[in-house]
């Protein structure tokens, strides 16, 4: 018998990678560049911008390792367990207010 190795479909790859932007997925991106633009804001700095060449430098690094790596990420955070003390104060809080 005639044994074929499997090879990677490009259009099941590409159907199953999320969406990209620069070599990041389009959350990352949306993320890094409010929290550049919030820490430009309060700093008012213009220097403050160049954090966004690190920043993106990471992500892109992390993308090419899993390219869904932030949205696992994102969704181990929104399911992450409460404080201990939420049903006392009925919130994610760690002190009253």
């Amino acid at each position: 018998m005639n044994e074929e190795r499997t090879g990677r479909d490009a259009l099941v790859v590409g159907m199953t990678r999320p969406l990209m932007l620069l070599g990041v997925t389009y959350s990352y991106f949306v993320l890094e560049g409010m929290g550049t633009t919030v820490l430009f804001l309060m700093g008012n700095n213009l220097l403050y911008l160049l954090t966004a060449f690190p920043l993106h430098t990471a992500g892109v690094l992390l993308c090419k390792w899993e390219p869904r790596f932030f949205d696992i990420l994102f969704r181990v955070a929104q399911h992450a367990r409460p404080v201990r003390n939420r049903p006392l104060y009925r919130c994610n809080l760690y002190t009253p207010y």
